[in-house]
Formats: structure tokens, sequence, C-alpha cells
């Protein structure tokens, strides 16, 4: 892969550029051929711009979970994704009011993010040469948390997983999978709360999978590379 896509609307002076705006700074008393290139578009929502710089620095920062084995390209990839799927749903979250987010919960998800380096001092170094500071980091982690915050309060009152769909899950998938992996099956009211908290997570992606489709269905979105 070549880390470009195809655009999903016409732009034609865009097309002509290989599907990637190049931004240009021009200093005033430079020659015409001494352009300089400052950075790529990864993506137009609308009028709002994600760079490739900033993908890259999402992904310095393993900003985002990676899948084991997952290849650079697709994690780059990946990564926009998210990017654009948290600019679409920010901007549902600050129609409503953004919910304020408590230092010791910003603290918690930056914990998470270390956990994702090989030591603190690693994700120092990676904060440094992502060219932001500690502070700039925190205000991304809260402006993911506020998106998460929003979702928790819209969409999970209106989930409920019965007591039958309980059952008909430990029989089914819980019951098969423990086997596969040659578990002891543990009784059904020992793992009741577990299942309930799958089916419910599961379902509650779900509606997230859904409200981002509908979003990005409103908007104009349009891909052009990510590295």
């Amino acid at each position: 892969m070549n880390g470009f896509r195809k655009a999903t609307r016409e732009y034609p002076a865009i097309e002509r550029a290989g599907f990637a705006i190049v931004l240009v700074l021009l200093a005033a008393a430079a020659s015409p051929l001494a352009a300089v290139t400052v950075d790529r578009v990864a993506a137009l929502i609308d009028r709002q711009v994600l760079t490739v710089s900033e993908v890259s620095q999402m992904v310095e920062l393993h900003f985002f979970p990676r899948p084991a084995k997952q290849s650079d390209d697709d994690y780059r990839h990946d990564v926009l994704e998210s990017l654009i799927a948290q600019a679409l749903r920010f901007r549902d979250v600050e129609r409503f009011g953004a919910e304020d987010i408590s230092k010791d919960a910003i603290e918690a998800r930056m914990e998470e993010i270390s956990a994702r380096f090989a030591s603190p001092a690693e994700l120092t170094a990676a904060i440094a040469r992502t060219e932001l500071t500690p502070d700039e980091v925190r205000a991304l982690v809260k402006r993911q948390l506020q998106v998460e915050a929003y979702i928790q309060e819209r969409f999970s009152p209106l989930i409920f997983v019965s007591q039958d769909e309980i059952e008909t899950y430990y029989r089914g998938p819980w019951t098969q999978q423990r086997r596969a992996r040659n578990l002891p099956l543990q009784p059904l009211a020992v793992v009741t709360g577990e299942i309930r908290a799958l089916l419910k997570a599961s379902r509650l992606q779900s509606e997230i999978d859904t409200w981002t489709e509908q979003l990005r269905s409103r908007a104009n979105v349009d891909v052009y590379g990510w590295r």
C-alpha cells in the first residue's frame, strides 16, 4: 500500500496533486522556487483539516491501542480513522456541552498510555519527539474522555440485557469458548455479571458505530493519506 486512498468527493485540484494536499509556506522575499512543504493533509472533515503530522504524533504517542502484529501502515490508517471519528463525535459533544473531566481521570488515562511503553522515560521521549508539551497531550486526553463521558451518558442507559439473553449466551458462545480453551465450565450464577457486562459492551460498541456512521454520512469527509 502507498498510504493513500481515493478521495470520496470531487476535488479536481487535489486529484491532480495525487490525492494529497500540500501546505506550502512562501517567504515574502523568497523566490517562487523556494517554496517549502510544511505538511500534508491526511483528511478533510468539511473545513476541518487533519494533517499527516497529527497522525504521526498520535502514532508516536501510542495514543490509541494497537492490536498485536498489526503493520505500521495499518496502524497509521486506523489512527487516522480514529481521529476522524473523534472529531465527528466531539462536534456532537459540543452541541450539548462537554462535561468537565477531573485531573484524576486524565492522569489515569495518561497512565494507560504510559503502560504502552517499556518505561515512563520512553513516553517522555516520545512526547518530546512530537514537539507537544505534556499539558498539550493532557488536553488531547481530556477531549477523548469528554467524548467517552458523553457516550456513556447518552447510550448506556438505553442498553438492557435480559436474563434470557444471558442464559442463551452462556449455553452458546460462552460454553463453546471455554471448551475450545480447555477451561472448566463455571455455573451460570457465578458468571452472570461477567456475561452481562460483555453483552452490554458489545451493544454499546454497536450503538457507537451506528452513531458515528450517521455523523460521517452528514459530513463531507475526504481521506487523502496517512503517511
